[in-house]
């Protein structure tokens, strides 16, 4: 059995970290960002000594790819980790845990030291994990009292703009249904739908039971499932029996209190070949457009914290007393907000300061000032410089107000402002941190998400997709030639682990001006992936093509380039010539050797 750990995960910031434990068990770690590369990945190399899977994965399910590798017979020695926000999944795994020679089974809520564990129980054999659920009744009651505040739901047809948004992603991603889903207490409710017939239109909803949405608004995270025809979790589902879901695809709508509404969602009776970096692009649309339904409604209520009459005596309010008062408020705030009781101890955070510091809200309340600076801190160009600039007020001010630039988990302005105020027994803060960039039009957002690449500048996959067989159709009709370059930066998340994500995407952005220069229109550059870029090559024959191929590795860079030529043949479909020179690609990536 090879030596290395395969980690199935289409985040590039979650598979940072699952490397860097595998490298602290002894193992060169490689990521594959969907089931069909983790496929090809264990073909090239072997089975693992580890894998770490998740169970909701683009192109190839983890359930799918977990049987396909017990099927092998050099797999039997293979530790496998599964880890899912997803309960029912997570329930169905245990169940299936002896079939699929699952060893731990945890939440990607865990924390890191929860999650070393699992890993090393795991390669020593044991069991670790299981099926416990995540998501409480108070949590559930708390949401539906946020979508009934906002009256979302409404008797009459569906709002024209938010009709537009689903027709336009339908189109985007090329399915014939997506809608903009409410989970409400025992069904699920269309705000607005594209593709639907017969009754589902006409009721605009289904029992909570049928719904896929309601999996993605347990484990508020994106869910794939490429086939729901196979999946061991929705097979049965009426929707599934009948023919109306083949493969879903969907992304949590969630506020910027931290309220999941419901989701944004895409159908197909097909099987649904989305990649990773599609599943990214629909989870930033559904947080935007979150954004959009919490800031149209007009019926936010503000709670009164006024006493009741009666003539009661106002009971004597505590520093605790106080403090819980202020909590419960900072709840219900849009902005990312920390509470700091006296004497420097953070005391309470809401979800919207979790999810921009990627941390999990209870470590926040817990975590020492000094440790959220440097983690804060961590997230800048400059850790050193930022650390010296963090901290509270002097209590005898009107508050400390900072900027910062965050470049981790993604690009962004923050105003970072701390205010003192005064509760029984000393100082406590209020310390909020703003994103500035926040509030631009999200019809400009959504449009550039899908058709724009934001760190390179090239075309997206799915604009560039579009756009090659348009190419195709044309040079078959003029009678040209039609060619197509594939590059991979094979050792990017290697560069990124060693010098870090800066590093990598400088590379990206060099390769991008490359492929760029190197494609003259009609000609065009695509990003096609996190990691690999597309060049058209309208009129271009397979020796014009190898020449342009060949100008990558004339020009020198880092990391390392894997490149592959492909010339259409005769009449051939576009997705054949496309899925061609995937599996090229693939077959020449060189299997990497242990640093």
């Amino acid at each position: 059995m090879a030596r290395y750990a395969l980690i199935a995960e289409p985040d590039p910031h979650r598979a940072a970290s699952l490397l860097a434990l595998a490298a602290q068990e002894g193992l060169e770690g490689t990521v594959a960002r969907d089931g069909a590369e983790a496929q090809e990945q264990v073909r090239q190399r072997g089975a693992p000594a580890l894998l770490v899977t998740d169970l909701a994965l683009p192109r190839v399910d983890g359930f799918a790819l977990l049987a396909w590798l017990r099927g092998r017979s050099d797999a039997g020695g293979t530790a496998v980790v599964v880890v899912t926000a997803f309960d029912e999944l997570r329930v169905r795994a245990w169940q299936l845990k002896d079939a699929l020679g699952i060893h731990a089974l945890l939440s990607r809520r865990a924390d890191p030291e929860a999650m070393r564990d699992g890993v090393r129980r795991a390669l020593a054999g044991q069991l670790a994990g299981g099926a416990l659920l995540e998501s409480t009744a108070e949590d559930e009651r708390r949401r539906l009292q946020r979508v009934d505040e906002l009256k979302l739901v409404d008797p009459g047809p569906p709002d024209a703009r938010l009709q537009e948004l689903v027709s336009e992603v339908a189109q985007a991603f090329g399915v014939p249904v997506a809608l903009l889903t409410l989970v409400l207490g025992d069904r699920q409710w269309f705000k607005a739908h594209v593709g639907l017939k017969g009754s589902l239109a006409k009721e605009r909803g289904t029992p909570r039971d049928w719904a896929f949405c309601h999996h993605v608004v347990q484990g508020r995270e994106a869910m794939v499932v490429p086939d729901a025809t196979r999946h061991p979790v929705f097979r049965d589902n009426p929707l599934v029996r009948d023919g109306i879901v083949g493969s879903y695809a969907g992304a949590p709508l969630i506020t910027a209190s931290g309220d999941v509404l419901g989701s944004l969602c895409i159908i197909d009776t097909r099987p649904l070949m989305l990649g990773a970096e599609d599943l990214a692009a629909l989870r930033e649309l559904a947080g935007r457009v979150a954004e959009s339904l919490e800031a149209t409604t007009s019926n936010t209520r503000v709670r009164s914290l006024a006493p009741r009459g009666g003539g009661q005596s106002e009971p004597v309010l505590t520093a605790a007393s106080a403090l819980a008062l202020v909590r419960e408020a900072v709840r219900a705030l849009d902005v990312p907000v920390l509470v700091v009781a006296p004497g420097r101890k953070p005391y309470a955070a809401n979800t919207a300061l979790a999810e921009l510091l990627g941390l999990p809200e209870e470590r926040l309340s817990g975590m020492a000032f000094d440790s959220l600076c440097q983690h804060v801190a961590s997230l800048t160009s400059d850790p050193g410089g930022a650390l010296r600039q963090l901290d509270l007020a002097a209590e005898a001010s009107r508050g400390l107000h900072l900027t910062l630039t965050l470049e981790r988990p993604r690009p962004r302005v923050v105003r970072w402002v701390a205010r003192p105020f005064v509760v029984p027994g000393g100082v406590a803060q209020l310390l909020s941190l703003t994103d500035l960039r926040v509030g631009g039009d999200l019809k400009a957002e959504r449009e550039g998400l899908l058709r724009q690449d934001a760190l390179t500048g090239l075309d997206t996959r799915r604009v560039g997709e579009e756009r090659v067989f348009k190419e195709i159709g044309r040079c078959r009709r003029e009678g040209l030639p039609f060619s197509l370059v594939l590059v991979d930066l094979v050792e990017l998340g290697a560069l990124n682990r060693t010098r870090g994500f800066d590093a990598g995407d400088v590379a990206l952005r060099e390769l991008a001006r490359l492929a760029d220069g190197l494609c003259p229109p009609p000609g065009f550059a695509v990003r096609w992936t996190g990691d690999t870029f597309l060049l058209a090559l309208p009129g271009a024959d397979a020796v014009g093509a190898e020449a342009v191929r060949q100008q990558f590795h004339d020009t020198p860079g880092n990391p390392e380039r894997v490149s592959v030529a492909v010339t259409v043949q005769g009449e051939e479909d576009p997705h054949g010539t496309l899925a061609r020179a995937w599996a090229a690609l693939t077959r020449a990536k060189p299997v990497l050797k242990p640093v």
